[in-house]
């Protein structure tokens, strides 16, 4: 049976990296929650999960891993899902740019909040900013 290496607790495990992951460390040891946050430095209030996070992306860059929209396979997935969204809005903003005006695009986020329109990002609040994007990459799109 596991149990914690500094207080021989047998409950709340988990597994503490010795030389941290964002360091490359991958040996781990079995402590209790408690001792698990006294080696971090910390009450039992928990971990400094930002910059753990922070020092690991930053690690992960120094390796030269590719994150976030630089990777081209996620940016591939995100101009689709973007291609998606603008099929399914299509209809909806021509509607209100009938209804409102090119260009006022206050009016538009007004009309699509009103007519119950989900943003690309699936919220009911629209702004001129989200609209006029949308717009603009209509009309990019339908020149192609």
């Amino acid at each position: 049976m596991k149990e914690c290496f500094e207080c021989k607790a047998t409950q709340d495990l988990q597994e503490h990296h010795v030389v941290p992951k964002s360091r490359g460390g991958t040996k781990t040891v079995t402590l209790c929650y408690s001792c698990h946050m006294m080696s971090h430095g910390r009450d039992s209030k928990g971990l400094d999960h930002k910059r753990l996070t922070k020092e690991g992306l930053s690690q992960a860059k120094l390796r030269g891993a590719k994150l976030g929209s630089d990777n081209p396979a996620i940016r591939a997935g995100l101009e689709q899902r973007s291609l998606d969204t603008l099929s399914l809005l299509a209809k909806p903003l021509k509607d209100a740019i009938q209804t409102c005006g090119y260009g006022k695009w206050t009016a538009i986020a007004r009309w699509m909040m009103e007519n119950e329109f989900k943003t690309p990002n699936g919220k009911d609040r629209w702004y001129p900013t989200t609209v006029r994007q949308l717009v603009l990459k209509m009309k990019e799109v339908e020149k192609k």
